[in-house]
């Protein structure tokens, strides 16, 4: 069984309204605490790091009009988020933190293939602890069943239409699917196959019970699953 399906995965680390700010050491030091595992995502820098960070832009959480893309790492490292004390995390600097302690999910972000799988590699191969992979990108997941099949690969999607003949090619250790659309007959044969199911964003009472009804397990926030 994956360790992925052993504790819920709080989405981005446990983050929340009163100043815990997603993706940051504290939101990652709230899960770990709570016993919960890490979903977060990573983008590439201009000069090929890889930087724990949602967006693609520094707008939503730095007030900045610029690309990750177009800035260099020690750039993203000067920087603090929403007027706090927190700042942007290198992937190898979140791995060091958590340390195997709860499982870590990594949702590599579309837009920077090959040079991320390259460059997450380089960084995860050394790594001990539970640790998982998953992208809506077709091409991230074909470069590690190709280049570093040992590691556990899933498909984010969130389509009305499921592909399952998409899903069966891809050689998939589990599927990432938003919560509206689980219920699915197709998803759910695909998970009577033996392909675990996660689903997003779990964020209240009435989607935590549709993800305990049709999913392996959830990723969540804003309650306690």
């Amino acid at each position: 069984m994956l360790p992925l399906l052993d504790r819920p995965i709080a989405h981005r680390g446990l983050h929340n309204e009163r100043g815990i700010i997603e993706n940051t050491a504290e939101s990652f030091k709230n899960a770990i605490d709570n016993q919960y595992g890490i979903e977060c995502d990573v983008v590439l820098s201009s000069d090929g790091e890889v930087m724990v960070y949602h967006d693609y832009d520094l707008n939503r959480l730095c007030g900045i009009d610029k690309k990750i893309s177009e800035t260099t790492k020690l750039e993203l490292k000067s920087l603090k988020l929403l007027n706090s004390e927190s700042g942007i995390l290198t992937l190898d600097e979140m791995l060091y933190m958590v340390s195997g302690r709860v499982s870590v999910l990594i949702e590599i972000k579309p837009s920077f293939h090959p040079y991320i799988e390259e460059r997450i590699f380089e960084i995860i191969r050394s790594y001990q602890g539970s640790l998982a992979l998953q992208s809506f990108d077709i091409r991230a997941i074909e470069w590690f069943n190709k280049n570093a099949p040992y590691y556990k690969i899933g498909l984010i999607d969130n389509e009305d239409d499921v592909k399952v003949d998409k899903i069966k090619n891809l050689k998939l250790d589990f599927v990432s699917y938003d919560i509206e659309h689980i219920h699915n007959e197709e998803l759910q044969m695909i998970r009577k196959t033996g392909i675990p199911l996660l689903t997003w964003t779990v964020n209240d009472d009435k989607k935590l019970e549709k993800s305990i009804e049709f999913a392996d397990n959830c990723i969540f926030e804003n309650i306690k699953p």
